[in-house]
Protein backbone atom coordinates (compact mmCIF):
# COMPACT_ATOMS: atom_id res chain seq x y z
CA UNK A 1 0.00 0.00 0.00
CA UNK A 2 3.15 2.40 0.40
CA UNK A 3 3.59 4.54 -1.94
CA UNK A 4 -0.48 4.24 -3.47
CA UNK A 5 -2.41 7.23 -4.23
CA UNK A 6 -5.91 7.31 -3.69
CA UNK A 7 -8.40 10.38 -5.51
CA UNK A 8 -11.38 10.96 -6.49
CA UNK A 9 -12.37 10.38 -9.88
CA UNK A 10 -12.92 13.43 -11.94
CA UNK A 11 -16.64 13.66 -13.57
CA UNK A 12 -16.25 13.89 -17.51
CA UNK A 13 -17.73 16.58 -19.33
CA UNK A 14 -20.85 15.39 -21.47
CA UNK A 15 -18.77 17.34 -23.87
CA UNK A 16 -16.25 14.92 -24.22
CA UNK A 17 -18.18 11.65 -23.36
CA UNK A 18 -20.49 12.69 -26.27
CA UNK A 19 -16.91 13.27 -28.23
CA UNK A 20 -15.44 10.28 -27.40
CA UNK A 21 -18.76 8.04 -28.05
CA UNK A 22 -18.65 9.95 -31.73
CA UNK A 23 -15.05 8.94 -32.16
CA UNK A 24 -15.99 5.10 -30.87
CA UNK A 25 -18.52 5.18 -33.35
CA UNK A 26 -16.90 6.56 -36.29
CA UNK A 27 -14.26 4.19 -35.62
CA UNK A 28 -16.48 1.08 -35.46
CA UNK A 29 -18.03 2.00 -39.11
CA UNK A 30 -15.56 2.66 -40.35
CA UNK A 31 -13.79 -0.78 -39.39
CA UNK A 32 -16.90 -2.83 -40.86
CA UNK A 33 -17.21 -0.60 -43.98
CA UNK A 34 -13.08 -1.48 -44.51
CA UNK A 35 -11.77 -3.49 -46.83
CA UNK A 36 -10.00 -5.38 -44.32
CA UNK A 37 -13.52 -6.15 -42.55
CA UNK A 38 -14.49 -7.03 -45.98
CA UNK A 39 -11.61 -9.63 -46.51
CA UNK A 40 -11.65 -10.92 -43.11
CA UNK A 41 -15.50 -11.22 -42.52
CA UNK A 42 -15.89 -14.48 -42.99
CA UNK A 43 -12.70 -15.93 -40.73
CA UNK A 44 -13.40 -13.34 -38.24
CA UNK A 45 -16.98 -14.65 -37.84
CA UNK A 46 -15.87 -18.20 -37.82
CA UNK A 47 -13.38 -17.51 -35.10
CA UNK A 48 -16.10 -15.87 -33.14
CA UNK A 49 -18.71 -18.22 -33.27
CA UNK A 50 -15.84 -21.13 -32.45
CA UNK A 51 -14.94 -18.76 -29.12
CA UNK A 52 -18.52 -19.19 -28.28
CA UNK A 53 -18.89 -22.80 -28.78
CA UNK A 54 -15.87 -22.91 -26.53
CA UNK A 55 -17.19 -21.34 -24.07
CA UNK A 56 -20.53 -23.22 -24.28
CA UNK A 57 -22.48 -20.25 -25.48
CA UNK A 58 -24.84 -23.25 -27.40
CA UNK A 59 -28.40 -22.73 -28.41
CA UNK A 60 -30.68 -25.03 -25.93
CA UNK A 61 -33.89 -23.58 -26.52
CA UNK A 62 -35.92 -21.22 -28.13
CA UNK A 63 -39.04 -19.92 -25.55
CA UNK A 64 -41.82 -18.19 -27.61
CA UNK A 65 -44.67 -15.97 -25.75
CA UNK A 66 -47.77 -14.97 -27.40
CA UNK A 67 -48.26 -17.83 -30.20
CA UNK A 68 -51.62 -18.69 -30.36
CA UNK A 69 -52.44 -19.03 -34.25
CA UNK A 70 -48.94 -18.99 -35.33
CA UNK A 71 -47.68 -22.95 -35.58
CA UNK A 72 -44.20 -24.25 -34.23
CA UNK A 73 -44.10 -25.23 -37.51
CA UNK A 74 -43.80 -21.52 -39.11
CA UNK A 75 -41.69 -20.64 -36.41
CA UNK A 76 -39.08 -23.52 -37.05
CA UNK A 77 -39.17 -22.84 -40.93
CA UNK A 78 -38.54 -18.72 -40.50
CA UNK A 79 -35.98 -18.99 -37.47
CA UNK A 80 -34.03 -21.48 -39.32
CA UNK A 81 -31.73 -22.23 -36.13
CA UNK A 82 -30.74 -25.87 -35.07
CA UNK A 83 -29.73 -26.74 -30.94
CA UNK A 84 -26.57 -27.11 -30.21
CA UNK A 85 -25.24 -23.92 -32.73
CA UNK A 86 -23.61 -20.88 -31.28
CA UNK A 87 -25.81 -18.49 -30.45
CA UNK A 88 -23.59 -15.64 -31.57
CA UNK A 89 -24.33 -17.19 -35.17
CA UNK A 90 -28.33 -16.52 -34.72
CA UNK A 91 -28.94 -13.23 -37.19
CA UNK A 92 -31.34 -11.56 -34.82
CA UNK A 93 -32.68 -8.97 -37.31
CA UNK A 94 -33.22 -11.48 -40.41
CA UNK A 95 -34.73 -13.86 -37.45
CA UNK A 96 -36.89 -11.00 -36.66
CA UNK A 97 -38.06 -9.75 -40.32
CA UNK A 98 -38.84 -13.65 -41.38
CA UNK A 99 -40.80 -13.81 -38.26
CA UNK A 100 -42.79 -10.47 -38.54
CA UNK A 101 -43.63 -11.89 -42.04
CA UNK A 102 -45.58 -14.81 -40.83
CA UNK A 103 -49.77 -13.91 -41.27
CA UNK A 104 -50.78 -13.74 -38.11
CA UNK A 105 -47.81 -11.73 -36.49
CA UNK A 106 -48.34 -8.09 -35.62
CA UNK A 107 -45.30 -7.20 -33.77
CA UNK A 108 -42.21 -9.01 -32.84
CA UNK A 109 -39.52 -8.98 -30.31
CA UNK A 110 -36.08 -11.35 -30.37
CA UNK A 111 -33.18 -11.11 -27.93
CA UNK A 112 -30.57 -13.69 -27.33
CA UNK A 113 -30.21 -14.73 -23.52
CA UNK A 114 -27.29 -16.02 -23.00
CA UNK A 115 -25.37 -18.92 -22.48
CA UNK A 116 -28.21 -21.00 -23.99
CA UNK A 117 -31.34 -19.33 -25.20
CA UNK A 118 -33.47 -17.83 -27.62
CA UNK A 119 -36.27 -15.78 -26.43
CA UNK A 120 -39.04 -14.59 -28.70
CA UNK A 121 -42.08 -12.79 -27.58
CA UNK A 122 -45.09 -12.37 -30.42
CA UNK A 123 -48.19 -10.13 -30.23
CA UNK A 124 -50.73 -11.69 -32.70
CA UNK A 125 -53.14 -10.34 -34.99
CA UNK A 126 -57.19 -10.17 -33.39
CA UNK A 127 -59.77 -11.70 -36.44
CA UNK A 128 -62.62 -9.34 -35.75
CA UNK A 129 -64.72 -10.40 -38.67
CA UNK A 130 -64.12 -12.56 -41.85
CA UNK A 131 -64.19 -11.03 -45.62
CA UNK A 132 -65.54 -12.91 -48.41
CA UNK A 133 -64.05 -11.90 -51.65
CA UNK A 134 -63.86 -13.99 -54.83
CA UNK A 135 -65.57 -16.65 -53.68
CA UNK A 136 -62.74 -16.74 -50.38
CA UNK A 137 -62.77 -15.93 -46.78
CA UNK A 138 -59.76 -14.31 -45.32
CA UNK A 139 -59.99 -12.96 -41.64
CA UNK A 140 -59.99 -8.98 -40.23
CA UNK A 141 -58.06 -7.63 -38.28
CA UNK A 142 -58.51 -5.13 -35.28
CA UNK A 143 -57.11 -2.47 -37.70
CA UNK A 144 -59.09 -3.36 -40.71
CA UNK A 145 -56.10 -5.67 -42.31
CA UNK A 146 -57.08 -8.50 -44.49
CA UNK A 147 -55.29 -11.53 -42.66
CA UNK A 148 -53.04 -13.49 -45.38
CA UNK A 149 -54.32 -16.70 -44.98
CA UNK A 150 -58.11 -18.30 -45.70
CA UNK A 151 -60.38 -19.54 -43.17
CA UNK A 152 -62.95 -22.39 -44.39
CA UNK A 153 -65.25 -20.74 -41.27
CA UNK A 154 -66.28 -18.22 -40.05
CA UNK A 155 -65.94 -19.43 -36.27
CA UNK A 156 -68.98 -16.96 -34.29
CA UNK A 157 -67.29 -13.69 -36.38
CA UNK A 158 -69.49 -11.63 -39.14
CA UNK A 159 -69.22 -11.95 -42.70
CA UNK A 160 -68.26 -9.02 -44.21
CA UNK A 161 -68.66 -8.48 -48.13
CA UNK A 162 -67.11 -5.44 -50.44
CA UNK A 163 -64.43 -4.36 -51.85
CA UNK A 164 -63.62 -1.42 -48.92
CA UNK A 165 -65.26 -3.97 -46.20
CA UNK A 166 -61.62 -4.95 -44.68
CA UNK A 167 -60.49 -1.42 -43.56
CA UNK A 168 -64.39 -0.11 -43.15
CA UNK A 169 -64.92 -2.99 -40.41
CA UNK A 170 -62.98 -1.48 -37.56
CA UNK A 171 -66.27 1.44 -37.78
CA UNK A 172 -68.92 -1.06 -38.52
CA UNK A 173 -67.89 -2.99 -35.03
CA UNK A 174 -67.61 0.19 -32.91
CA UNK A 175 -70.99 1.43 -33.98
CA UNK A 176 -72.41 -2.71 -33.35
CA UNK A 177 -70.80 -2.68 -29.91
CA UNK A 178 -72.83 0.41 -29.05
CA UNK A 179 -76.43 -1.58 -28.87
CA UNK A 180 -74.95 -4.83 -26.93
CA UNK A 181 -78.59 -6.10 -27.11
CA UNK A 182 -78.34 -6.62 -31.02
CA UNK A 183 -74.49 -7.70 -31.29
CA UNK A 184 -75.07 -11.43 -30.69
CA UNK A 185 -77.63 -11.43 -34.25
CA UNK A 186 -75.53 -9.74 -36.37
CA UNK A 187 -74.36 -12.27 -38.99
CA UNK A 188 -72.98 -10.28 -42.17
CA UNK A 189 -72.66 -7.36 -43.47
CA UNK A 190 -72.74 -5.93 -46.98
CA UNK A 191 -70.51 -2.56 -48.23
CA UNK A 192 -72.91 -0.78 -51.08
CA UNK A 193 -71.48 0.90 -53.51
CA UNK A 194 -68.69 1.92 -51.03
CA UNK A 195 -70.98 4.03 -49.04
CA UNK A 196 -72.72 2.44 -47.02
CA UNK A 197 -73.92 -0.61 -44.98
CA UNK A 198 -76.50 -3.23 -45.49
CA UNK A 199 -76.47 -5.49 -41.84
CA UNK A 200 -77.91 -8.66 -41.87
CA UNK A 201 -79.68 -10.14 -38.50
CA UNK A 202 -80.17 -13.84 -37.37
CA UNK A 203 -79.18 -15.78 -40.68
CA UNK A 204 -77.52 -14.50 -43.92
CA UNK A 205 -79.78 -15.83 -46.34
CA UNK A 206 -82.83 -15.91 -44.47
CA UNK A 207 -82.70 -13.38 -41.85
CA UNK A 208 -83.43 -9.04 -41.70
CA UNK A 209 -81.93 -7.16 -43.93
CA UNK A 210 -81.28 -3.77 -42.50
CA UNK A 211 -80.38 -0.87 -44.79
CA UNK A 212 -78.09 1.95 -43.26
CA UNK A 213 -77.77 5.28 -44.40
CA UNK A 214 -74.74 6.47 -45.68
CA UNK A 215 -74.14 9.77 -43.04
CA UNK A 216 -74.63 8.93 -39.38
CA UNK A 217 -74.88 5.27 -39.55
CA UNK A 218 -74.71 4.78 -35.71
CA UNK A 219 -77.46 7.14 -35.02
CA UNK A 220 -79.56 4.63 -37.51
CA UNK A 221 -78.53 1.47 -34.87
CA UNK A 222 -79.32 3.59 -32.59
CA UNK A 223 -82.87 4.11 -33.25
CA UNK A 224 -83.30 0.54 -34.40
CA UNK A 225 -82.05 -0.96 -31.03
CA UNK A 226 -84.82 1.46 -29.80
CA UNK A 227 -87.21 0.46 -31.65
CA UNK A 228 -86.89 -2.99 -31.10
CA UNK A 229 -86.99 -2.69 -27.08
CA UNK A 230 -90.15 -0.07 -27.31
CA UNK A 231 -91.86 -1.93 -29.90
CA UNK A 232 -90.24 -5.32 -30.33
CA UNK A 233 -89.77 -4.62 -33.94
CA UNK A 234 -87.20 -7.34 -34.80
CA UNK A 235 -89.38 -10.08 -33.21
CA UNK A 236 -92.38 -9.69 -36.01
CA UNK A 237 -92.19 -11.22 -39.42
CA UNK A 238 -90.53 -8.92 -41.08
CA UNK A 239 -87.73 -9.73 -43.80
CA UNK A 240 -86.22 -5.53 -44.25
CA UNK A 241 -85.70 -2.30 -41.85
CA UNK A 242 -84.95 0.42 -44.45
CA UNK A 243 -83.37 3.70 -42.27
CA UNK A 244 -81.37 5.66 -44.51
CA UNK A 245 -84.12 8.43 -44.02
CA UNK A 246 -84.23 9.69 -40.54
CA UNK A 247 -87.39 10.89 -40.35
CA UNK A 248 -89.03 8.36 -42.46
CA UNK A 249 -89.17 3.80 -41.28
CA UNK A 250 -89.89 1.44 -44.69
CA UNK A 251 -90.25 -2.08 -43.96
CA UNK A 252 -90.97 -5.48 -45.50
CA UNK A 253 -93.18 -8.31 -44.40
CA UNK A 254 -92.45 -11.72 -44.93
CA UNK A 255 -94.56 -13.11 -48.02
CA UNK A 256 -96.79 -15.62 -45.11
CA UNK A 257 -97.53 -12.12 -43.17
CA UNK A 258 -98.39 -9.61 -46.22
CA UNK A 259 -101.08 -12.64 -46.66
CA UNK A 260 -102.58 -12.48 -43.80
CA UNK A 261 -102.63 -8.97 -43.73
CA UNK A 262 -104.44 -9.28 -46.96
CA UNK A 263 -108.24 -9.44 -47.15
CA UNK A 264 -107.70 -11.15 -50.71
CA UNK A 265 -105.77 -14.20 -49.08
CA UNK A 266 -109.18 -15.54 -47.53
CA UNK A 267 -111.09 -18.11 -49.46
CA UNK A 268 -114.91 -18.52 -49.97
CA UNK A 269 -116.42 -21.28 -47.98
Amino acid sequence: MRGLKIRNMKRISPFAAAAVLLIAAFSFLWFVNSAFYAEKRESLSFFLHNTALSADLKLNEVYVRGRGRTSPKELRDVLKVERGMPVTAIDINQARENIQRLPWVKTVHIERRLPHILYVRITERTPVAVWQNKGLYRPVDEDGQPVETFVKKLDGLPLVLGSDAPERTPDLLRFIAQEPELIPRVKAAVRIGRRRWNVLLDDIDKGITVRLPEKDPAAAWGRLANLNRTQGLLSRKITMVDLRQPDKLIVHLEEDAVKKRSPRSKTAP
